[in-house]
C-alpha cells in the first residue's frame, strides 16, 4: 500500500526577508496612545478599557452565566487596512465562554479606528494585532471587572505577544513571520523524520487520514505534554516520537515581557492511496452494483 505524507500547513521560506527594521512605525496607535512610549503596550489598555466599556449587559450576563470559572480570557485578533479601518471578516473577538461568537461579531462594527504601521516611505501598511485579555466574573453583582496586565501561565499561539523563536528565525523578524518561519521549521522537521512506510503495515482504508498533534513550548523553550489523536495508535506513537526529536528552542514565548508556556496544534494530513488488487475489487464491486 502506498502512502504519502501530506502537510496542509506548508508555507514558503521566501516570505522571510521583511524585518523590524523596515518600518517607520511598527505598531498601530490607538486612539489615546499617540504620545505613548510603548504603542503596544497603551494598545492593549486603551483597547481593553473600550471593550469593557462596549459590553452590554446582555453580554456581560451570558457570560457569567455560562463560565466556567472565575476568570475568564478574552481574545482579540483584529485585522486593521492601510489607513487603520477594521477589516471586519478578517478580525475576530472571542472569549473563553461558548456560543457567544455572534454577540462579539457585533462589536466589530463600533470599533475606532487607528494610526496604522507605516512603511519606511511612511505607507500605511495592513497590519494584524492579537491580544490577550483577562476578566474576574463577580456573580454576586453579576459584573465582568477587567483585569489590567493579565498574565496567565499559558498564552495561546494565536495571541502570544512574542513567538517562541524555532531555531533559525531570528530575532529580528516581526511576530507574524516569527509565526510562518516556525511554522515552516515544524514543517521540514516533521516530513524529514516521519516513518512514512509505517502505514503500509497497518491495514488502513485507502483516502485522506489526520492525526492531530497538541503539545506546549515550556518557560525554557521545550517542547512538553505531547499528545496526539490518529486513525491508529501507531501513528499517535510515531507522531509524539517525532515531535519529541524537535530540539529546544532558541527563545520561548513572551507574555509582557515575562517567559510564558505556549500550547501549539500541529494537523498532519496524509494520503493512503489503493493498491492495484483493492482497485480490482472495487471496480468489480461497482460493476456488479450496477447490473444488479
Amino acid at each position: 500500500m502506498k502512502y504519502f505524507l501530506l502537510l496542509f500547513f506548508l508555507v514558503s521560506t521566501t516570505v522571510f526577508s521583511q524585518k523590524k527594521t523596515d518600518y517607520n512605525r511598527e505598531h498601530v496607535i490607538f486612539p489615546g496612545c499617540e504620545e505613548a512610549k510603548e504603542f503596544a503596550k497603551c494598545y492593549d489598555t486603551e483597547l481593553l478599557k473600550f471593550i469593557n466599556s462596549s459590553l452590554t449587559k446582555v453580554i456581560s450576563e451570558k457570560i457569567i452565566k455560562n463560565a466556567k470559572k472565575d476568570t475568564i480570557k478574552m481574545y482579540s485578533n483584529l485585522y486593521y487596512d492601510e489607513q487603520g479601518k477594521i477589516i471586519k471578516h478578517h478580525s475576530k473577538l472571542s472569549v473563553s465562554v461558548r456560543n457567544l461568537d455572534e454577540d462579539f461579531d457585533n462589536l466589530l462594527n463600533n470599533f475606532p479606528i487607528v494610526k496604522p504601521v507605516l512603511d519606511n516611505q511612511n505607507n500605511g501598511v495592513a497590519d494584524y494585532v492579537s491580544s490577550l485579555f483577562g476578566f474576574k466574573v463577580n456573580r454576586e453583582l453579576s459584573q465582568l471587572i477587567p483585569i489590567e496586565n493579565y498574565q496567565p501561565e499559558d498564552v495561546p499561539y494565536s495571541v502570544i505577544e512574542q513567538v517562541p523563536r524555532y531555531k533559525g528565525c531570528g530575532t529580528d523578524l516581526t511576530n507574524e513571520l516569527a509565526k510562518k518561519c516556525m511554522t515552516a521549521k515544524i514543517t521540514k522537521h516533521v516530513s524529514s523524520n516521519f516513518n512514512t512506510r509505517l502505514a503500509s503495515h497497518l491495514n488502513l482504508e485507502p483516502g485522506i487520514k489526520k492525526i492531530y498533534v497538541i503539545f506546549k513550548i515550556n518557560k525554557k523553550g521545550k517542547v512538553t505534554g505531547i499528545k496526539a489523536r490518529a486513525p491508529h495508535p501507531a501513528l499517535e506513537e510515531e507522531a509524539i516520537r517525532v515531535i519529541k526529536l524537535i530540539p529546544q528552542l532558541d527563545a520561548p514565548g513572551m507574555q509582557r515581557g515575562k517567559a510564558v508556556n505556549v500550547p501549539y496544534s500541529l494537523p498532519i494530513v496524509f494520503k493512503i492511496e489503493e493498491t492495484a488488487a483493492q482497485k480490482k475489487e472495487r471496480k468489480r464491486l461497482k460493476r456488479k452494483k450496477k447490473f444488479n
